[in-house]
């Protein structure tokens, strides 16, 4: 393995209590206790369990965080992963079967969040072909189904 690709792996059977700081990309397989702060990617597998404050850039969880995370760039929990503690991410993806005991923050940029909606092609609901009526315009109004006698 070239150093360019090189990783560390935690063990199975290894317990490590206290904190642990890097810039490559670290995999849990065993159990964390303390602080876990890496520059790049974090991976939890099946099995691993953190009980720590978790910051990273991009995090995948297959097996289970007992803390708060703090991500740059995206959260991924995989079906059967889990986090008991609050989440802060710019992404945050929460696969079937997966499940998360806490709060999520994520720092929405409203400009950039709109342009990405009118790249992928999705339009605003008020300027759609039959222009909606102005109860379908108002804020939470559930388009205009509130008020509405069956």
């Amino acid at each position: 393995m070239s150093p360019d690709n090189s990783q560390t792996v935690i063990g199975k059977s290894v317990t490590i209590k206290g904190e642990i700081h890097g810039s490559e990309p670290l995999i849990i397989e065993g159990t964390v206790e303390g602080r876990v702060q890496i520059e790049t990617s974090v991976m939890i597998r099946d099995g691993g369990l953190v009980k720590a404050d978790l910051d990273a850039a991009n995090l995948n969880i297959a097996g289970g965080v007992v803390g708060n995370i703090a991500v740059k760039e995206k959260v991924e929990i995989v079906n059967g992963g889990y986090v008991v503690g609050d989440i802060r991410a710019p992404r945050v993806v929460i696969n079937d079967g997966a499940s998360v005991k806490g709060h999520i923050e994520m720092e929405v940029d409203p400009d950039k969040a709109s342009s990405r909606r009118h790249q992928n092609g999705h339009a605003n609901p008020s300027s759609s072909p039959t222009g909606g009526s102005e109860d379908q315009k108002k804020p939470g109004s559930l388009g205009g189904l509130l008020g509405r006698k069956p």
